[in-house]
């Protein structure tokens, strides 16, 4: 009896683990980010508003609620004041099964995430863009 509960609990732990990696929130998400990077409100907008359909399929109403304020900005500075709110709801979303890792910049005191590798941070001038440090993989 027991090896049949430990096999179930082995079994969903394996199907959750699954679900996490094939979800289209991250790759979103990452797309707003490059937006972000490249200053354009356009397409920081737009990309806002497919992830904000992506985590609505994917029924994470949280993350989606976040991607609509950043959609909706009026302005970079808004959508990034925005985008840090984004980053909070993704980075709870992912927990350790995420394949981005969370960087943080202290003198914005915020956190995101991106792909490993160099620091391209989506909240600060391009001239600062090095600014910030991975805090967990």
């Amino acid at each position: 009896m027991r090896s049949r509960i430990f096999l179930f609990v082995a079994l969903i732990a394996i199907a959750a683990s699954a679900l996490a990696a094939d979800t289209k929130i991250y790759t979103s998400y990452e797309t707003v980010r490059q937006a972000l990077l490249k200053t354009s409100l356009a397409d920081v907008q737009s990309s806002a508003k497919q992830l904000a359909n992506v985590a609505r399929a994917e029924k994470q109403n949280s993350v989606a609620a976040k991607a609509d304020a950043v959609a909706t900005a009026n302005d970079i500075t808004a959508a990034r004041t925005a985008f840090a709110a984004l980053s909070d709801a993704v980075i709870k979303f992912g927990g350790k099964n995420r394949p981005l890792v969370v960087a943080w910049c202290a003198m914005e005191r915020k956190s995101w995430l991106q792909p490993k590798g160099e620091i391209a941070n989506p909240y600060v001038a391009p001239s600062m863009r090095k600014c910030g440090e991975v805090k967990a993989d």
